[in-house]
Order: structure tokens, then sequence, then C-alpha cells
């Protein structure tokens, strides 16, 4: 039977851009099958007709499912060119015409600790020798970069006994050095996005305010700029109002780490506003590395729920028994990649196997095993996004709700949102009001009560928030969000040592 090759780029339409953040454990199996046979062929799931090359998605002539766009970070990368371009040539040698690679320049890694970096000489060669090496990379690598931006927790316990900030001023002084060491040193290889951040609207505010005038190419909106809808859309006007959305200066805007279906939809909102108001050109974009994370701790997207009472992707514990060895039992989810997979392609070992150390562990699951779920699950994440803002533009099609009362939002449900939330239908129609308005600030002020209804669980939660109370697994449990959780994930970081 003839396998389907499905083009998610061409599926887009003109929504907001959702961008996969491939994990460094994804890109090496891809990359190292490029230049060798690391993986033996007998391993090669027999209907992959292209190989492991089919699981390059960048790769619009050989991949099993096609898309253009994505994010890459510095913060797991390899620093070292000539050694990336062999190591992460999935990335480094895309079709860079027909492709979008946004780098993420480790600012987050670097504030953890995974990046080291000497905070006591903050202002001096040791710290500009990293500085150096992220600036290098990001032009080498991506078409769009972050600016290395020091984000506001990096000043909270317990992260500030390492990194010697005591404040928000700390955080916003050190950007703007890294700024300005960008701007002197860059060669114009990449577009950098200027990275908002503040952990309230006051402090946001304040970092727009001294940052808002530099040269670079797009924005980058993190700190509550991502999380608080109504900071998000005052942002904006001020931007268009100080002709910082202007066609060909600046015709981008990423919102970091977002993986929520009604965001997509309300980012579609927006970039369709922009466009069609101020800059035709202009692209919104939004990443998540809820697909690779989600993998890392055994489970596996297996379907979606768009209904208006519960709209997210659904993730089920994936079955693990040696007894599947050698099935040929098909996987009984959708998708490109699983169409073209057995159960004994992901339950490889049999009793009695060793593993990598030699040893016979419990799981029989090899590092392969748990790359081929990440492909599944990258597809149905996207054909997730691109299936709730077709479902949006429906419901908005047929149901436009008075927006004048926006401290009234009317309760409940009716014929025309059965399958979307009644706030992203709101939303919508709000976002065409503030933009098409005389006194756009007023009609933001007003919608107020609305707006914090709609942006509430979208506030950072704290760091330890668990894997099980972000994504819905195999108890049905609450909506994914990976938001919520640090990017830094400890079951994928050490996942991605085994190869």
């Amino acid at each position: 039977m003839t396998k389907t090759l499905q083009n998610l780029t061409e599926s887009n339409n003109d929504y907001a851009v959702f961008l996969p953040s491939i994990s460094g454990f994804y890109n090496a199996f891809i990359s190292k099958q490029q230049h060798e046979e690391y993986v033996p062929k007998d391993r090669i799931p027999v209907e992959f007709e292209n190989g492991i090359e089919g699981m390059n998605f960048l790769n619009a002539d050989k991949g099993y499912f096609k898309y253009k766009w994505a994010l890459y970070s510095a913060g797991h990368a390899q620093l070292d060119i000539a050694k990336s371009d062999i190591s992460e040539s999935m990335v480094q040698k895309r079709d860079r015409n027909n492709t979008l690679i946004i780098g993420d320049s480790g600012g987050f890694q670097i504030a953890k600790g995974i990046i080291k970096f000497d905070w006591d000489k903050f202002y001096e060669g040791s710290a500009d020798t990293v500085r150096t090496k992220l600036l290098n990379w990001l032009e080498h690598t991506a078409d769009y970069s972050m600016i290395l931006d020091i984000p506001t927790w990096a000043a909270r316990p317990p992260l500030n006994a390492r990194t010697g900030l005591n404040s928000f001023r700390d955080c916003l002084d050190g950007t703007i050095y890294n700024n300005a060491f960008f701007m002197k040193h860059r060669k114009h290889q990449t577009k950098f996005l200027n990275v908002l951040q503040g952990s309230d609207n006051v402090e946001a505010d304040i970092w727009y305010n001294e940052v808002k005038n530099l040269p670079f190419e797009g924005w980058g909106m993190g700190g509550n700029n991502m999380q608080d809808f109504k900071l998000i859309l005052r942002r904006l006007i001020n931007l268009r109002d100080e002709k910082l959305l202007e066609k060909g200066e600046r015709d981008l805007m990423h919102f970091l780490g977002s993986s929520k279906l009604e965001f997509g939809v309300a980012l579609t909102a927006l970039q369709r506003e922009i466009r069609s108001t101020i800059n035709e050109d202009f692209t919104v974009t939004y990443d998540c590395a809820s697909p690779f994370i989600a993998t890392a701790h055994g489970q596996m997207y297996t379907q979606h729920v768009h209904r208006n009472d519960r709209n997210s992707y659904i993730m089920d514990k994936m079955i693990d028994d040696k007894r599947l060895s050698g099935s040929k039992i098909p996987l009984p989810w959708n998708s490109p990649i699983a169409e073209r997979m057995t159960m004994g392609d992901v339950c490889w070992y049999k009793p009695g196997d060793l593993n990598k150390l030699g040893k016979e562990g419990k799981s029989s699951w090899d590092s392969f095993s748990y790359f081929l779920q990440m492909g599944h699950n990258v597809y149905q994440h996207i054909e997730s996004v691109q299936r709730a803002n077709a479902l949006a533009d429906m419901a908005c099609s047929l149901h436009q709700p008075p927006v004048t009362q926006w401290s009234k939002v009317k309760k409940g449900q009716d014929e025309y949102d059965t399958w979307v939330p009644r706030n992203v239908i709101y939303f919508v129609e709000l976002a065409k009001e503030v933009f098409r308005s005389q006194t756009p600030m007023d009609v933001i002020e007003k919608a107020t009560p609305f707006l914090s209804e709609f942006s509430k669980g979208r506030l950072r939660k704290s760091s330890a928030t668990t894997f099980t109370n972000l994504f819905d697994t195999e108890d049905a449990g609450t909506d994914n969000d990976s938001e919520a959780f640090d990017e830094h994930d400890d079951q994928l970081e050490e996942l991605e040592q085994t190869v």
C-alpha cells in the first residue's frame, strides 16, 4: 500500500507558525546517519522507504512528512562550527532556500548553569569568549536568532547564588551589555530578535522602553510579554504606533515556549491583524519541545480532543513489553511515521537481549525506539495545532459575538462553538476590534476581565511543576502546557547522552 508523504508546510495556510524545538537527541540520529551507518539496516523499519532520512521533516524530498520551520537552541548545540556541520547536519545542511530555522541563543541554559559562564567576570574577557562562540554559531546556523537575553528569574533564589544577579535591574543591564556586544561583532548573517523580558507588567514596560530602539530585525517575547494577553495586545499597539513593526525592518515576532492550542489560535488572530493593517509580510511564530519531552517520559501522542470544554493533545503511556519484540502488529496511532511502523519496531529488545551497556534491562526499548516515537509526536503536535486553527476559523465564521461589553462576556456555549472554547472566539473578535479602533487602549482596558480570564493558566508556574501535571496521560488528566515547566528537562537531557 502506498504510504503518505504529507506536506504540513502547505496545510499551515496563514496560521501563526508553530516551531518544534528540535532536541539534540533527534538531530543526532538523523545527522549521524547522513554520514555513516549509525543505525544498522536491520534496525530500521522495513516500511521506511527513505530510511532514517525520512524522519527529517526539513527534507522536502525525502521526509515522510514535510515541515519547513523549526527552532534549534545553542543551549544544547555543538558550538564548534566545523563539528556542528557534521554532528548537527540535519539543521546545518538543510535546504536554506526552503526552510527557516530560528536559533535560540542559550540564555536559558546559561542562567541554569548548563552552559558554563563565568558570572564573576561578566564584563571581562572570559565571558566574552562564550558570547563570541554563541554569536558565531547563531550566525552560521539560523535565519533568525534570539539575542542573548538574561531572563529575570536568573536573579531569584537559588539561581542567584551562582549568577550573582540580585535584581531585575541586574538582568536588564546584563542583557543591554550582551546586545551591545552582538551589535558590535555581528556579521549580519542572521537576523536578530530583540527579546523582551519582565516578570510583571511594570518590569516589562521598563525593559521595553530601554531596548525598543535597538537596530534588530524582529521581536522575541518572553516573560509576561508571552503570558499576559492584555500586555501582549498593549505591546503590539505600542510597537505599531512607534513604527516598530514596519515591513522590511521588523518582519517576525517569536513567542518563547508555548504549546497550548488556544494560544496558537490567538497568535494566528494577531498575525492576521498585523498583516492586514500594518505589515503584510509579518510572521508570528512560537515554539515548544513537548513532542520530545513527552517521549523522554515514555508518552506517545495518541489522539487530540477539540471540544469547547477541552482543547488539547492527549498523551498515553506507550506500550513497553518484550513480548512484542518482532511483532508485526501495526502501530495503532495515526501519522506518516506510525503507519510505517509495527509494535516490534518500538518494542525491540526480547527477553535475554543485552543493551549498549552489555546488560539486560527491564525495557524493550532501545534509544532508537525513542527517536521513532519523537517523529510521530512531532507530526501529531503540528497536525493538532493546524486543526485547532481550522476549527476556530469555522466557528468564527459562523458566530461573531458582540464585543462591546467585555466585562460581561456570556457564560456557556452555543451551537456554533461545539469544537472551540468560547473565549477563543471572543479573543479573535477582540483582536479585530483592537487593531481597527481609533482608541485601542480603551478597548483593551474595557476587556480587562475577559483578558484576565483568557490568560489564566499561562502565568509562569513553579519550576518544580511535574510532567504529569501538564500533559494528558493515560488517566486523562489536565491539559498539557509545556510552558509551565522548565525548558531544560532532566529526563530528556539524560536521554540525549545516549547518542
